[in-house]
């Protein structure tokens, strides 16, 4: 059984300990949260405190991403696991510090991308890869939100509302650039525009990016009567997928319903951990998506 370390209780932190509670493999160990809520978890007087813990084999990190390269910096040099919340950082010189830090001290380390494990986007990446969809593939994505933060956003991540790690691109533009990644290959930006609110942050995302066998078309805004509305179409010579409501998978093989991918992410990390093959993301792979997407915020 491996113990695992919490630092951060927010949504994230408190959605994944259900999961990490229900695997036999893991056991919490403590968690860190000076704002946390009522809880049952054991908590730690400080991030040091839980990180030195010497029943703590893997350290998840849900803070927010300015506070991800100092927490990774200090899990890597007590030679602890890491798992850590997307985005990896919000800079791309932060986020190849983790990747530097994790290398130099050989550890298991993994970002949370739930498309890695999803059975939508597991099956989506055998549709391209197998040849189903056909050739000269193209993808599109098309997000929709009444605001942001989202509503249940609201009040429990200020960081969330402003530019300095905030915004839809980060938050949520990432998850589909990493499947875009896992799916065409290397990317970068071709052309982009940006409209901004009055907070900073972006309320319109117009982009083009490049991957090595697909273009890939960003249409995201704040707009409209819908809480969120997301598509991602993956289109080639022969077919066409698409994934929506995060995790609906529809093609004409047949449809894959709904389903959250929080059991697979915790059911690979034990085998990270154990020295195994693990589709989780690795901190590289993470990397590459934060320089697109601060790509993409530079515009």
């Amino acid at each position: 059984m491996y113990g695992i370390g919490i630092v951060g209780l927010g949504t994230m932190g408190r959605r994944l300990a259900e999961s990490i509670r229900a695997n036999p493999a893991f056991a919490i160990v403590a968690a860190y949260d000076p704002a946390a809520a009522e809880t049952t978890i054991p908590m730690a007087g400080s991030i040091a405190e839980l990180i030195d813990n010497p029943s703590v084999r893997c350290v998840y990190v849900a803070t927010p991403p300015l506070t991800h390269e100092e927490i990774v910096r200090a899990v890597a040099g007590a030679g602890k696991a890491l798992l850590c919340e997307k985005p990896l950082a919000a800079s791309p010189e932060a986020a190849r510090v983790c990747v530097d830090a994790v290398a130099r001290a050989g550890i298991p380390a993994a970002v949370n991308f739930p498309f890695a494990t999803a059975p939508a986007a597991v099956r989506l990446k055998e549709l391209v890869e197998t040849g189903a969809l056909g050739e000269n593939l193209s993808a599109h994505l098309t997000l929709r939100f009444r605001r942001w933060p989202r509503e249940w956003q609201q009040g429990a991540a200020s960081w969330l509302a402003g530019p300095e790690q905030g915004g839809f691109t980060r938050e949520v533009v990432s998850h589909f650039a990493f499947l875009a990644l896992r799916l065409f290959g290397q990317g970068r930006l071709t052309d982009c525009a940006i409209e901004r609110g009055p907070m900073g942050t972006e309320t319109q995302v117009r982009a083009i990016l490049q991957f090595a066998s697909a273009t890939m078309i960003i249409d995201a805004a704040v707009d409209g009567d819908q809480d969120e509305f997301n598509r991602f179409e993956v289109k080639g010579s022969r077919s066409s997928a698409v994934m929506s409501e995060w995790y609906r998978l529809t093609h004409e093989s047949g449809d894959i319903a709904p389903e959250r991918a929080d059991a697979e992410q915790i059911a690979e990390l034990a085998l990270l951990l154990g020295g195994r093959p693990s589709r989780l993301a690795t901190f590289e792979e993470a990397a590459q998506v934060v320089s697109l997407i601060e790509e993409i915020l530079k515009s």
